[in-house]
């Protein structure tokens, strides 16, 4: 991490300690205020929004703010479970300065800070990506996000023996647009079978990969240990199946400059 890296971290932490402590008296100007709905959102994100509404998002509301002379943009997307919100955010976030530190899941990167807060997921931009930008950035969030209510959290199995930091290794999925961002090797898998849900994470170094799918039936439960090896399934009950795998094909992040 460069010296201006490292100085900029530091001033975030200590000013989102600020801001879990008593908030901020000042608040934002709003420049202008959107509200999209179902194929609403294809006008607002040129191209996107079937990953979006993969996870049945809801209402996207996005605002343009001032706080203390720096520009904001703000995007939060109602979603109809914390879990698909958690899921939509994993999609987007990659190369975290800093991660799950606020008191709940969030994600800060050069440009930009994300957070689950309950059934929304909070995309907080700031263009300029000032040391001031960033440092007010948890302020912004807290205007518009509710971020220490841990009982709305998204409730995260058990059996995958995972811990903080979520962001940036767990995703979750729900189809195959986001399985198939995940990786190619689990796509392949999951071809030609259903399911509601699958936990997702990669180790990078070894490019292997931890799944736990939730089948919709028991045939299709069937499908996926037919075409696993015995030594790959490392837990299965009647509701789910929980195996490893290998990435045979390299993938890529690309972030643009907001870090997703």
């Amino acid at each position: 991490m460069k010296n201006n890296d490292i100085l900029l971290f530091l001033m975030i932490i200590a000013g989102c300690c600020l801001s879990i402590a008593g908030g901020s008296a000042q608040q934002a100007e709003l420049k202008r205020e959107r509200v999209f709905t179902g194929s609403g959102l294809y006008g607002f994100m040129n191209g996107g929004a079937d990953q979006f509404l993969e996870y049945g998002v809801q209402k996207l509301t996005a605002k343009d703010v001032i706080f203390e002379g720096e520009e904001y943009n703000i995007e939060i997307y109602e979603m109809p479970s914390p879990e698909d919100a958690f899921g939509i955010y994993s999609l987007h976030t990659f190369r975290c300065l800093r991660a799950d530190t606020l008191g709940c899941i969030d994600c800060f990167s050069p440009y930009q800070l994300q957070a689950v807060s309950g059934n929304n997921y909070v995309s907080v931009v700031f263009p300029s990506g000032s040391v001031v930008a960033g440092e007010n950035a948890g302020k912004v969030l807290r205007m518009y996000a509710s971020m220490d209510d841990n009982s709305q959290a998204p409730a995260i199995p058990a059996v995958l023996k995972t811990g903080r930091p979520y962001s940036g290794r767990l995703k979750y999925l729900k189809g195959p647009l986001s399985v198939s961002a995940a990786g190619s090797s689990l796509s392949r898998l999951m071809q030609d079978i259903s399911y509601t849900g699958i936990w997702f994470e990669q180790e990078r170094r070894s490019n292997s990969y931890r799944a736990l799918i939730y089948p919709a039936n028991q045939e299709d439960m069937e499908k996926i240990k037919k075409k696993i090896p015995p030594s790959g399934i490392l837990e299965h009950t009647a509701d789910y199946i929980y195996i490893s795998g290998h990435e045979k094909e390299e993938t890529e992040d690309n972030p643009g400059i907001f870090g997703f």
